[in-house]
């Protein structure tokens, strides 16, 4: 998949997609199951975050339309399968997806890199679908005030992530910045020596490696190199 400059309009196949309440339900449905049981959420908050951060990263990318448009629909999708449990679910999503495409004559044009993304993205970036490094990516770094479940509260580590208020990302000509908001609640210390932090941290290199960029991580706008 090539990415050409082209003014980012709004797709109504996405819009579609997004007001259907069957899938609003599902994700609700997910969020009262996990709340005692996981510790992180796969709900419409957690889907939302995913979708923003898909489009602004293909957007500073200079993608077409239509490429971002479809990838914020793998974004919106790829969680349904949780519905059933966080345990094989990126395969289940997939082929929810897949369903729902025919059984609503929804043709995409990048249907398959879609369908990809949604049904390995809880694997690596070793690919050449810009969708699925993009999810991939926007999935691994929320980690916001709303992705911790009750239980994940009590959990140590996990509890820390109550106190990130925002995630900023931008892409420029050659770097790809995040920046962690966080509120002076925060324990920094037990956050980094959380075991999922290496993981964001590595979502980050990898997803710069991908697109030869250089990467610059931070908190609260201070270098982070801990998490790295």
């Amino acid at each position: 998949m090539s990415c050409n400059k082209e003014n980012l309009i709004k797709s109504t196949v996405f819009f579609k997609i997004y007001s259907d309440e069957s899938i609003r339900l599902i994700y609700d449905e997910i969020k009262n199951i996990e709340e005692d049981t996981l510790w992180a959420h796969h709900d419409i908050t957690h889907v939302n975050n995913v979708v923003s951060v898909t489009e602004k990263v293909l957007i500073d990318m200079n993608c077409d339309q239509e490429l971002i448009e479809n990838a914020k629909i793998a974004a919106y999708m790829h969680d349904v399968g949780a519905l059933q449990g966080k345990s094989n679910h990126a395969y289940r999503s997939y082929e929810f997806a897949k369903r729902y495409f025919e059984e609503n004559s929804i043709d995409l044009k990048y249907k398959t890199e879609v369908l990809e993304a949604i049904k390995n993205h809880s694997e690596g970036f070793d690919t050449d679908n810009i969708i699925q490094s993009a999810l991939i990516f926007a999935d691994k770094i929320d980690i916001k005030s709303s992705r911790p479940t009750r239980a994940g509260l009590m959990v140590e580590g996990m509890r820390q992530m109550q106190y990130i208020d925002d995630i900023n990302v931008k892409i420029d000509s050659s770097t790809i910045s995040v920046n962690f908001i966080c509120n002076r609640n925060i324990n920094k210390q037990e956050l980094e020596q959380y075991y999922f932090m290496k993981k964001v941290g590595n979502s980050i290199k990898s997803f710069a490696r991908k697109f030869n960029l250089k990467y610059n991580v931070c908190f609260n706008s201070n270098s982070w190199e801990e998490i790295l």
